[in-house]
């Protein structure tokens, strides 16, 4: 009889913790989005840049190019760095946003530049440039995300 009298209870409990999980069932995080723009994780450089684990070099070869100048605008400073498989991110300052103003020639070669610095690395194939967290788009150029470091070389046919 006792053996009954704890079987129940057991029956009880089981029926009553089920009975309040079902009514405040926990919602599961959704995963990030893979477009996310959240910052790499990193560290912090001298300047200030977060810089990926790995992506020294990168960094080194960005700050390069705007230090040249040209058709990057003066001020502009680089403000993380990461790789997303074979795309590199690379967020810069506001100042940049100013290339959206210098026609199609000027935005063309802002990002030859960008494209330049980071050519010689094999394990980047495009590129995506951020301006304050988003996708920069250029005024005659679109969103630069996708862009592609080197041009495709064109296939031959063996010579026929």
């Amino acid at each position: 009889m006792r053996r009954v009298a704890i079987a129940v209870v057991i029956i009880v409990i089981t029926g009553l913790l089920g009975y309040l999980y079902a009514r405040n069932p926990r919602t599961p995080t959704p995963p990030p989005s893979p477009t996310s723009t959240r910052p790499p994780e990193g560290r912090v450089a001298s300047d200030g840049a977060v810089v990926a684990k790995g992506c020294d070099d990168l960094a080194h070869s960005i700050r390069a190019a705007l230090s040249r100048g040209g058709a990057i605008p003066d001020g502009t400073r680089l403000v993380s760095i990461s790789l997303d498989g074979a795309e590199c991110v690379i967020e810069l300052s506001s100042e940049f946003a100013a290339v959206a103003n210098q026609g199609t020639t000027g935005e063309s070669e802002a990002q030859n530049a960008l494209r330049a610095a980071l050519a010689a690395f094999d394990r980047v194939k495009t590129l995506r440039v951020l301006v304050d967290g988003a996708v920069f788009e250029g005024s005659h150029s679109g969103e630069w995300e996708g862009i592609p470091v080197r041009d495709s070389m064109p296939a031959t046919d063996g010579g026929e």
